[in-house]
């Protein structure tokens, strides 16, 4: 599944898929891609692409469900769309959109006004 998070970011790509959970992983090319994993073993596992674009990030995701089956091969059973994969994308752009600004105070706190009184004041007012 594919996604592109218009800018400006708050942050850098790899700082933005840490703080959501996500660790770097490198493959073969030497190519950096992120992972996150659903549960407490290493698959299945959500596997995201990121690439800085046009001022945003374009999100390439899908959910690894185990690792390659024979040695030397890069296929994999995966998930390119689905529940999963829709509920992680909207959960990674509604947390980035909820960092690029931040929200406004529902209560903003209130301008005491200024005494003239000295640094003790007055004790008995």
């Amino acid at each position: 599944m594919h996604t592109f998070i218009p800018g400006p970011l708050p942050d850098h790509a790899r700082n933005l898929l840490r703080r959501l959970g996500y660790g770097e992983v490198t493959g073969h090319g030497g190519q950096t891609s992120f992972a996150c994993r659903v549960a407490g073993t290493p698959y299945p596992r959500f596997h995201a692409y990121v690439e800085d674009r046009d001022g945003g990030l374009q999100i390439n995701l899908h959910l690894d469900q185990k690792f390659a089956s024979y040695e030397g091969a890069h296929a994999h059973s995966g998930e390119y769309d689905g529940p999963l994969v829709t509920q992680e994308m909207e959960r990674i752009g509604s947390l980035i959109a909820s960092w690029q600004s931040p929200a406004p105070l529902v209560n903003p706190p209130q301008q005491k006004p200024h005494s003239s009184k000295g640094f003790w004041g007055n004790p008995f007012s």
